[in-house]
Order: C-alpha cells, then structure tokens, then sequence
C-alpha cells in the first residue's frame, strides 16, 4: 500500500563548474538508453539492444545574475568558438542535481550544451532554459564497476536559496556602433546563442565526446522611434550579391547596471516595416553577429551590479 511519505517530489537546485544555480520552474533530469532493433525477416522483432547512454539536465535559471554564473551559461569556448574542439575536453566536469528531500545525483562527466536565451527587459528576468548532457566518464566503459555515467547518494540540503538581488528591474538599451541608436523597445531584447554539436561515439562505449562544429548569435527586438529610413539605411538589401554581411560595428545591447550584451561585427538581417492605424511602422527587426577576426570572438556577455 503506498504512503503519502513514501511519494518522492519537491525542488532542488544544480551545482556545476563550482556554481550553484537555482531554477525557475523545476529541473528535468532525463537518461536515455538508446536501442537498436534486431529483426528477423520470419519472426519479425527478435530482440531489442542498448546502444547508447545519455543524461540531459534541463533548467531555466531563476535569473539572479552573476558573473560566475555567466561563465558558465556562456562559456569561453562558445563565446570565442574554436571549431573541432572538444567539448568536454580531457577532464571530467561533475554536475551535481541535490534534492531539498536529502539526495543528491551526480552525473560524473557533464557540459553545457545549449545556452539560456537572454531575455532583457524590465519586466522578465535574465533567462531561458538551459541544458547539460552528460557522458561517460573520460577513458571508461559503460559496465565500469567504479566510475559509472551517475552515482547517487544520501546528502543533506546545503545549497541554500536564491538571492533577489539581480534579478530584474533594468531598462536596456541597443546600438549598432553610431549608425542604428535604439533607446527603447516594445518588449525588450531577445537574444539566443546556438552551438552545432556533432556526437563522437565509439563502438565500446558510444557517445564520448562532441565537437564543435559552429556557434550562432541572433539577437531581436522591436524597436520604437526609428524612421523608415533609418531602418532601410541599416539593412544589407543594396549590397551586391556574395557580399559579406560582416558589418564594421558591434551591437551593444546594456542597462545602467546589469548586462552588457555584445554581437561582434553585426548586421542588421530583418527590418520589417508596416502600416496600419494601430500597427507600429516598425516590426521585429533582427541581427546576427559574425566573428571579429582581430581575436576571434562571437558574441560577449558581461555583468556589472548596479550601484
């Protein structure tokens, strides 16, 4: 007969490179075992084989900002990508997922493998969801009797709670260098980093790593006060065809105390205009940043605590 106490829920929080990180709505720890089919053409399904092992933690940060956290969310190597890179290089990274209720998972091999979008505005706090995947430990196999992909064990809630400093407040502003100045937006700034990721796998042990293959930095909003001629003059549209969109300027999207988000070399990509008697002239205009070939940097983001 199951006992109300015996129904295992409630939160916890994620510890990973040192950091800890409270979430906004939950956290969702997924292991999959991939499997292969065996057929046979007169009995039909024969048997069903493993073939994989995955962990994925995914989260949305309660919004508390902090440079320690950013470094994480945003790591150096997708903000200065190297492509072909290892993602998980040649240590073992733990994450660690402790319960309020007194246990703690830890998977043994993690790594960031999708950014938080960045949301920027006054009335939102700072993220999306993010995700970690976890693989098998440097060097070992899945039936390794010591190092396995996770462990868990009893342990007493000592993460603590979340701090309100940090969280939201801000009014952000946008400029392309000296040619495109938004002071104010309908809704904010969105802003989202995407890593390509191709799985290095192995036939004894499967998925061991991934590589870098590209990373992607978008950002969006929709802007209030500029002219159709501002935003016309902005876009790419006259520039003949095969010309780089790599533009001159970066696009500094910051508050008075808060983030300071930065697409290097940018370019204006979508500038839609409308008409209507309640449609704003202009829509939701888009940039992508391309690589600064002076350090080789993508994209930046910084905090600093407002004073």
């Amino acid at each position: 007969m199951t006992t109300r106490q015996s129904i295992i829920r409630g939160p916890g929080a994620v510890t990973f490179g040192g950091v800890t990180i409270h979430d906004a709505n939950g956290i969702a720890a997924e292991i999959e075992s991939a499997t292969q089919d065996i057929p046979s053409s007169i009995a039909g399904k024969l048997d069903t084989i493993k073939t994989d092992q995955i962990g994925k933690v995914t989260l949305t940060p309660v919004g508390t900002l902090s440079e320690a956290l950013l470094g994480v969310l945003f790591p150096s190597w997708m903000r200065t990508p190297v492509l072909g890179q290892s993602v998980f290089g040649s240590s073992d990274a733990p994450l660690v997922v402790q319960s309020r209720a007194g246990t703690k998972l830890t998977f043994t091999a993690a790594a960031l493998t999708k950014c938080p979008g960045l949301q920027l505005s006054p009335v939102k706090t700072a993220f999306g969801q993010a995700e970690f995947t976890a693989l098998l430990p440097n060097g070992k196999l899945p039936t390794d009797a010591t190092t396995k992909l996770y462990a868990v064990a009893a342990q007493t809630y000592n993460l603590g709670e979340p701090a309100r400093t940090g969280l939201s407040g801000l009014h952000y502003s946008g400029a392309l260098g000296e040619s495109l100045v938004i002071p104010d937006t309908l809704d904010g700034w969105t802003v989202e980093v995407e890593a390509q990721l191709e799985p290095v796998t192995t036939d004894s042990q499967g998925t061991i790593d991934y590589t870098l293959t590209g990373v992607s930095a978008r950002a969006k909003c929709t802007p209030l006060g500029l002219t159709e001629a501002q935003i016309l003059a902005a876009l790419p549209v006259l520039s003949g065809r095969g010309a780089s969109l790599a533009g001159a300027e970066d696009l500094v999207i910051e508050a008075d105390g808060g983030l300071t988000v930065t697409l290097k070399c940018a370019s204006l990509v979508t500038g839609p205009l409308n008409w209507g008697a309640t449609a704003l002239r202009a829509g939701e205009i888009g940039f992508v940043a391309n690589i600064d070939t002076s350090d080789g940097s993508l994209f930046d983001v910084e905090y600093t605590d407002p004073e």
